[in-house]
């Protein structure tokens, strides 16, 4: 039997811990890949995750019912990354392609691989050269799979900021690399 994320999230509510387990489920790879993309430390980026999780359980009886859960947990997740670097002297730094890249596949030829490995080192040089909020927005779209909306929600932005970020960014990577390939 398969339960809907909207009855998890009802059960969470009233105590279950086998259901909000599943949530955990659900969510932990794009919570883990999002944390590494933000803090580039393994084990910091475990401690941001788990941290999250805990504050995602706790403040569950004020999530509103019907609104999507992974935006409300990636903000939880995102101000949580914050506070831990702040804590630590760890500020965000440029996006690291290593992890926004590291599942190529076994099965590449090695000139496949070679070119693959070319592309990541113009796109580490690309990201390396966008604003700090041009990265965090690069970060929750193509990272995580955040909506505009969705990530208006995480960082607590105004939309049309967020829309003209993403779209600067992305005009920027666009020129950075077409000047990179000549």
């Amino acid at each position: 039997m398969d339960i809907c994320e909207d009855e998890l999230i009802k059960r969470a509510i009233n105590g279950d811990q086998e259901a909000f387990r599943r949530l955990w489920e659900l969510h932990h790879a794009v919570a883990m890949a999002t944390a590494l993309r933000l803090c580039h430390q393994r084990s910091l980026a475990e401690e941001i995750t788990q941290g999250a999780f805990v504050l995602a359980w706790k403040g569950l009886p004020g999530f509103r019912a019907g609104c999507p859960f992974r935006p409300w947990l990636m903000r939880i997740l995102y101000r949580h990354a914050l506070d831990t670097m702040e804590r630590q002297r760890s500020y965000l730094r440029p996006i690291s392609l290593d992890i926004l890249t590291e599942d190529i596949a076994s099965s590449c030829t090695e000139t496949h691989l070679l070119e693959q490995l070319e592309q990541r080192e113009e796109i580490r040089h690309v990201l390396a050269q966008l604003s700090a909020d041009q990265r965090r927005v690069i970060a929750l779209r193509y990272g995580a799979d955040l909506t505009e909306v969705d990530i208006a929600q995480v960082l607590g932005w105004p939309i049309g900021t967020v829309k003209s970020r993403l779209n600067r960014a992305r005009e920027r990577c666009r020129a950075l690399l077409s000047r990179e390939r000549k």
